[in-house]
């Protein structure tokens, strides 16, 4: 639509002009748009796009995971940790021994020997959890609100980093809970997206302090910075989308282009008929010239007038020719069809 076409006989050279000139300038704006959208599609495959955004949430469990050198029974572990706020578990169930759904990915060994236990408490509360000597280690090990984030650990991505717990003093964590999703295996080179992985960074940081209320009592507090939800999302161009924006903008200068000047001719020839068959295939155009000439002689628009044809016959190729090219008679052909069925049975009946 935007391309410039032949001269129009009623139409004034300054006219003319001025539409090459915008067709022009339009084209070079979407060589530029082009050019941009590639270059933005070979950054993002070293730099991807990180799109931040932060949801208040009502609801969510964050998962604590602790090593115990005795082991726990799951029924019976209010003598071992101690709660201030009630809490939901993943089965109705005290805790979670290795292998709960939370961890799928890796396996989580205790560094300083026991088995692993898994807690959900209220993110949005504040928790203290009173522990004995022999919970040797604490773990802030993932996320559950609309489903269940794992830690950032559990895809190797950090070092696994404990709580560090001080024996007869309250250890107060501070966090702030930050869902992430990225493509870790990108398709056909990143040109088609790739598969995708969540995960939860609590961007966590603790200060010990003395519990003067009760002096012996080694206790963990667990305390949100904000209620609120980050999520951070990088994102890749892939090709699809990069030729979905271009198509966009060429459709938009095209309607720039008809609310100026109007729209251009209708032609059913393409890029193949048009340019390619031009220099690479002669013998294509002539096949194609001589069957118009034996269906079509003459040819309408083309011949003129010519002797020994009426003005029927004119007018006849002229309408099989935008039958054949412009016009689509489908519809018009099963309306008359129609018709004539039902006439024939009423005129059986009579």
């Amino acid at each position: 639509m935007i391309f410039p076409e032949a001269k129009s006989s009623t139409e004034p050279s300054s006219f003319i002009f001025l539409k090459k000139l915008c067709s022009l300038s339009l084209i070079i704006v979407l060589l530029i748009y082009t050019y941009s959208q590639f270059s933005k599609f070979s950054i993002s495959t070293t730099e991807p796009n990180l799109i931040s955004s932060i949801k208040h949430a009502n609801f969510g469990k964050i998962v604590i995971r602790i090593c115990s050198l005795i082991p726990i029974n799951c029924n019976y572990s209010s003598n071992i940790l101690s709660v201030n706020y009630n809490y939901i578990d993943f089965n109705s169930s005290q805790c979670e021994t290795t292998g709960s759904i939370i961890n799928n990915y890796v396996p989580h060994i205790c560094n300083n020997g026991g088995e692993s236990y898994y807690y959900n408490f209220d993110y949005q509360m504040e928790n203290r959890i009173v522990i004995t000597p022999n919970i040797t280690e604490a773990y802030l090990d993932g996320f559950k609100i609309d489903k269940v984030y794992p830690s950032s650990s559990s895809f190797n991505l950090v070092s696994i980093i404990p709580l560090f717990i001080v024996n007869e003093q309250a250890t107060i964590v501070y966090y702030s809970p930050i869902i992430n999703k990225r493509i870790f295996s990108k398709y056909v080179y990143g040109l088609v997206g790739g598969l995708e992985e969540e995960f939860v960074d609590f961007n966590a940081h603790t200060d010990h302090i003395t519990n003067l209320s009760s002096p012996n009592t080694t206790m963990l507090i667990l305390r949100p910075v904000s209620k609120d939800i980050f999520y951070r999302e990088e994102s890749y161009y892939d090709l699809a989308s990069i030729l979905s924006r271009i198509g966009g903008f060429f459709s938009f200068l095209s309607g720039i282009f008809i609310f100026l000047f109007g729209a251009t001719k209708l032609a059913p020839w393409g890029f193949l008929q048009t340019y390619v068959f031009s220099y690479l295939c002669i013998e294509y155009q002539r096949k194609l010239l001589r069957k118009l000439k034996n269906k079509y002689e003459p040819i309408p628009f083309i011949s003129g007038r010519t002797k020994d044809v009426t003005l029927e016959e004119r007018v006849q190729n002229m309408e099989n020719m935008l039958k054949e090219y412009y016009i689509n008679t489908d519809f018009l052909n099963l309306l008359v069809e129609g018709n004539n069925k039902v006439n024939d049975k009423a005129d059986n009946k009579v």
